[in-house]
């Protein structure tokens, strides 16, 4: 199990149960604000730790196209992220199978 692995199930343990289901509206657009943060750690800054926030950035994302895949009943789980970029290809050609393109809902 690799590191990210490691992280990425740790966090999802360690977040707050919430009264009810995520619906996909609530998952969609919490994938979209994630989505967004991503390139906004920018390496080289003087006196900031950008691996640590660009890393916490992954993960946040990761969780949010996890609850948003299940939402749709896809079946995904934090362990097959060994390898993060190839999962996510994975999962966004699994809903691009069923009519879900991101360019369209990126709008």
């Amino acid at each position: 199990m690799s590191m990210y692995v490691q992280i990425l199930e740790a966090a999802m343990g360690e977040r707050p149960c919430t009264e009810g289901v995520t619906t996909t509206d609530q998952a969609l657009r919490e994938l979209h604000r994630r989505r967004h943060q991503l390139g906004s750690v920018a390496p080289g800054r003087p006196g900031s730790d950008w691996t640590s926030a660009a890393l916490a950035n992954q993960i946040a994302y990761d969780l949010a196209l996890i609850d948003f895949v299940r939402s749709l009943d896809i079946d995904c789980e934090p362990g097959a992220f060994d390898q993060p970029e190839r999962q996510r290809d994975e999962l966004w050609h699994a809903l691009k199978s069923r009519g879900i393109n991101w360019e369209e809902l990126d709008n």
